[in-house]
Formats: structure tokens, sequence, C-alpha cells
């Protein structure tokens, strides 16, 4: 699932990892995405991109008491990928942390 308030951005995201076989899922905002991750499987997202910068995100808490299992990331794996980003270090990010 990738969330943020640019459509544009999400359009583009959603193209080019759509170009590499990855399945995405777009949310304009935290509530779009919350209410598709409690109608959704659990199983259904791999990994979640959102821009922590967005107004009113109350998206990590509510995250965390949907997704419990969040909370145990193991200590030190980057879980971000900071804008502005290339193309080729988006599909790298992604690939290795579906696939990881």
């Amino acid at each position: 699932m990738v969330i943020d308030e640019e459509e544009e951005f999400l359009n583009s995201v959603k193209t080019v990892l759509e170009k590499e076989n990855v399945t995405v899922v777009t949310a304009r905002n935290s509530r779009e995405a919350l209410e598709r991750l409690q109608t959704d499987n659990e199983e259904t997202f791999d990994l979640i991109l959102v821009n922590t910068r967005m107004p009113g995100s109350i998206l990590t808490n509510a995250l965390f008491s949907l997704r419990p299992a969040l909370k145990k990331l193991p200590a030190g794996i980057e879980n971000f990928l900071q804008r502005p980003f290339t193309r080729e270090e988006l599909v790298e990010f992604v690939k290795e942390k579906i696939n990881h």
C-alpha cells in the first residue's frame, strides 16, 4: 500500500511498481488507509509506504493497534525511503522489503 495526499505521486509510484509486477493499492490519506486495512485480509499488504509528513497523520499509532506484529520489527532495519528518490531507488527498496 502507498499512502500519500498527492494523487500524481501515487499514480507515478503505482505505475513504476506495477511495471515490476508489484501489486499496488493506494490511499490518499490516513483515514482511507485505515479503512482499507480494517476491511482487507491481514495478509494483503507486504509493505506500506506512507508519507510521514501528511497533515493530520494518525496512521502510525493506528497501524500498531491494528497490526501489533509491526512493533516487532528487527532493530537496525532501514524502514524509510526519503523523498525525493529515483525510480531505481524505489524499485530496489520495495523489492528488498517484500523479498526480505
